[in-house]
């Protein structure tokens, strides 16, 4: 299932602004508590249950903590999906929160990771934002388009090399063939890096500072808010399986515009993978 650009009334598109600047507003609240932890001892540990090279520190819950207060405060009938706390809450709208996609980055000193807050009403996602601290980088997502720090963004000029960011093959995992075969294609056809982000990869590939990003171990709240953003810039998102998953790994595949041909030859290939069917 494909997502373009949300589409509605005035009156919708003026409560989906509201939601996207309260998360924008918990985001970056969030995003200075982690900047005021970046690069000094925090208690990190290896992350039960998922692979063997996941970590969580302690300032992940605490960053979920900051976020579920400020959200719950402005719609105390909301749910709220985080990736630390889980779901609590009812009602019409759902937040998907990642405290800090990146956390790996994060605990290192690796100035790559964010606060990604991803907002959907009665299932049907309407804007988010991701937060990066380190740059000051706000990206935001609602139905007047993307914003970079307040600002629309203008098209990407074209580039003589694409670029790709996956973090495929997953480290401390069993590959399937399919992604060490999706690996070597991508090798052939683009410049490839892996970030350790997807939140990040998405938001740009939104702002065209990368053309095509794609994993196969993400959850709901890892890409809830980058797909607004790749939609909003008028590139396609499409989750493996939809929607995303909460209780067990997915993966997903998105690119700008004029990159349709590789998108799909990626997403074939996603498919193809057993972990994700």
């Amino acid at each position: 299932m494909k997502t373009t650009r949300a589409e509605g009334d005035g009156g919708a598109e003026e409560a989906a602004i509201e939601l996207v600047e309260v998360a924008a507003r918990s985001a970056v609240m969030a995003g200075r508590h982690l900047a005021g932890h970046f690069q000094r001892e925090v208690g990190t540990r290896q992350k039960t249950g998922v692979h063997e090279h996941d970590v969580v520190t302690v300032v992940d819950g605490e960053a979920e903590a900051l976020i579920r207060r400020e959200l719950t405060t402005a719609f105390p009938a909301s749910v709220i999906i985080g990736e630390e706390e889980g779901t609590s809450g009812a009602g019409d709208i759902c937040w998907f929160v990642d405290p800090i996609d990146g956390t790996h980055n994060f605990s290192r000193g690796i100035p790559l990771f964010c606060c990604s807050i991803g907002v959907t009403v009665r299932g049907r996602p309407v804007g988010g934002c991701v937060y990066d601290p380190v740059h000051d980088e706000l990206y935001t997502a609602d139905p007047r388009g993307l914003r970079l720090n307040g600002a629309p963004v203008a098209e990407p000029r074209a580039r003589p090399v694409p670029m790709v960011l996956t973090d495929i093959p997953n480290a401390g995992m069993t590959n399937d063939p399919v992604e060490l075969e999706l690996f070597t294609a991508l090798l052939a056809a683009a410049d490839v890096r892996r970030i350790g982000s997807s939140a990040l990869a998405l938001a740009y590939v939104a702002t065209g500072r990368a053309d095509m990003a794609l994993n196969a171990d993400t959850f709901a709240w890892d890409v809830a808010a980058g797909r607004a953003l790749v939609t909003a810039a008028g590139g396609t998102f499409v989750a493996v399986p939809e929607p995303p998953p909460t209780t067990r790994p997915g993966g997903f595949v998105a690119w700008r515009r004029g990159f349709d041909e590789t998108g799909a030859a990626a997403l074939t290939a996603l498919n193809s993978i057993p972990a994700l069917r």
